[in-house]
C-alpha cells in the first residue's frame, strides 16, 4: 500500500501512474553495507529529478541509521 506522500502526489499529479513509473527508476544504496532497493517500494517519491542525492535513514540489512544514496539506474 503506498504511503501518505505517495498517495499525496498521486491525487496532486495529472498522470499519477508516470509519478510511479518514474519513481521505480530510481535506487536507494546503503553506503556502508551496499544493500540497494527500489525507491517507490521503500515509500519514496522522486518525480521530474535529475542528479543524484544522499539522505540519513534506516537501512533493512545493517538494521542502523547510515547514509543512504538515492540515484537513478540506468536505462
Amino acid at each position: 500500500m503506498p504511503r501518505f506522500w505517495q498517495r499525496l502526489t498521486q491525487k496532486l499529479m495529472p498522470d499519477p501512474d508516470a509519478v510511479e513509473a518514474e519513481s521505480r527508476k530510481w535506487q536507494i544504496t546503503c553506503k556502508t553495507c551496499g544493500h540497494s532497493r527500489n525507491l517507490w517500494e521503500a515509500g519514496g517519491v522522486r518525480y521530474k529529478a535529475k542528479g543524484s542525492k544522499s539522505s540519513y535513514g534506516p537501512c533493512p540489512e545493517c538494521g542502523r541509521k547510515r547514509w543512504l544514496r538515492i540515484h537513478k539506474v540506468s536505462d
